[in-house]
């Protein structure tokens, strides 16, 4: 990710104005890796753990990624940070920017959708069902299709 995607203007901007970083390498471990890995196993690399301004971790990614990959991720981990402070609007504009690339997104931009409403079902509904036309295939439309059963 060194050579090609951090070096990516794009991705360098993205990091630049929405994120506070820093990496440790797996093969020399520096005594407060633990710590900074959040006390979780760190499997293979590269691992991205994403924090909110208090150090908790609202997103967890492993494995490369390509630029656009690494963009779309920064989006729904800054999307679901917002979903966690109850700022539904924030969390929305974010995972509905990815959601045509990101059945996750759109699976969590519902879940916006229903917390924003006061628990509205029928957005959750619409926004899952969307999820499901559009990434018929995908676990996320899967689990989508709890919609069926709610009547």
């Amino acid at each position: 990710m060194d050579t090609v995607v951090y070096p990516d203007e794009r991705v360098d901007r993205a990091l630049t104005e929405n994120m506070v970083g820093f990496k440790l390498c797996l093969t020399e471990r520096h005594p407060d890796f633990k710590e900074a890995a959040l006390g979780q196993p760190v499997p293979w690399a590269p691992t991205l753990l994403f924090t909110d301004g208090k150090g908790r971790a609202v997103r967890r990614s492993v494995g490369w990624l390509s630029a656009d990959e690494f963009l779309d991720e920064l989006k729904i981990a800054r999307g679901s940070a917002h979903l966690q402070r109850g700022r539904f609007d924030d969390s929305l504009e974010l995972l509905e920017s990815v959601a045509g690339t990101s059945p996750e997104a759109g699976y969590y931009a519902g879940v916006a959708l229903f917390l924003k409403g006061n628990r509205d079902m029928d957005a959750l509904k619409e926004r899952w069902n969307k999820l499901r036309a559009d990434h018929p295939a995908s676990d996320w439309a899967n689990k989508a299709s709890v919609v069926d059963d709610l009547g």
